[in-house]
């Protein structure tokens, strides 16, 4: 990945000057490289997972996400390349000596990483970019950390990085498919080999609230819109998307208005108490 370089580059004069203020900034690049590198495979694939799916921002817990959800290799190494003649749709017969014999043009390569490693290393770096908190009245207050501290980790970081920077591509992963259409009209896809049975799934579009729970029974797939049916007086309901009453705050009003009698409706979070008689 070419626009690693340029990182590489930097922690490179940082590591050469071998002091405690420039290893900091280092651990600081070498840190953002690392998030980089994790985004950047998000990036590529958030045509299948939506952000409001993300339930932590940290790089490792981003990357395991998309290997659960989009692409289980999201974090492997291998190589990608196309046959120089069209391969028979009917491949169900085919052997794998069979499919070797055909030409290929390599595409490029994608360099995979220890997940679990890459966030250790992170957080470690993390540990440099703050002044400690004094124990004691008579502690020293430090701006940087031990030089000797910070170089271990930053050397390390950096042969995760020198190591991807190989790589010539990110792939967003292949297979099956499956979508269907929100409400606010955004087309929402998934892979279809990684979903489960009862997993909710956001809306694809960051700006819409609505959630769906995911049906499997055989090959088919289908999703459900999670809803709260409100009541009106008239006794019809309307479906609010439960996430717009799930994140109101006590007290806080959402209004809609009913779609058969057009009356305006309220509803809101508030504590009650109430008293029971102990009298018999």
């Amino acid at each position: 990945m070419k626009w690693l370089l340029e990182h590489l580059s930097e922690i490179e004069e940082l590591l050469r000057q071998r002091t405690p203020q420039s290893l900091t900034y280092a651990a600081l690049r070498c840190r953002m490289a690392l998030e980089l590198v994790c985004y950047h495979r998000l990036q590529v694939a958030h045509d299948y997972i939506s952000s409001n799916d993300l339930r932590r921002w940290q790089p490792r817990d981003v990357v395991t996400r998309l290997i659960q959800d989009v692409d289980a290799r999201a974090a492997s190494s291998y190589t990608l390349s196309i046959s120089t003649v069209p391969i028979p749709d009917d491949t169900t017969e085919l052997s794998a000596s069979e499919f070797e014999k055909f030409k290929y043009v390599e595409v490029g390569s994608q360099v995979g990483f220890d997940v679990n490693r890459l966030g250790k290393v992170w957080n470690s770096l993390g540990n440099f970019l703050h002044v400690r908190v004094p124990t004691t009245a008579s502690a020293e207050l430090a701006t940087f950390g031990k030089a000797e501290d910070i170089r271990r980790k930053v050397e390390e970081a950096f042969a995760i990085l020198k190591d991807l920077e190989r790589g010539t591509m990110v792939a967003g992963g292949v297979g099956e498919t499956v979508s269907f259409e929100c409400v606010c009209g955004s087309n929402n896809k998934r892979r279809a080999s990684l979903l489960k049975q009862g997993q909710i799934v956001s809306c694809i579009n960051p700006e819409c609230l609505e959630r769906w729970t995911v049906s499997i029974e055989g090959d088919n797939t289908w999703f459900k819109r999670r809803t709260l049916p409100i009541p009106c007086k008239c006794g019809e309901t309307t479906d609010i998307p439960e996430q717009i009453l799930y994140r109101l705050e006590r007290n806080q009003k959402c209004s809609f208005s009913c779609g058969t009698c057009g009356a305006e409706n309220l509803v809101m979070w508030r504590l009650e108490h109430a008293s029971r008689s102990t009298d018999k």
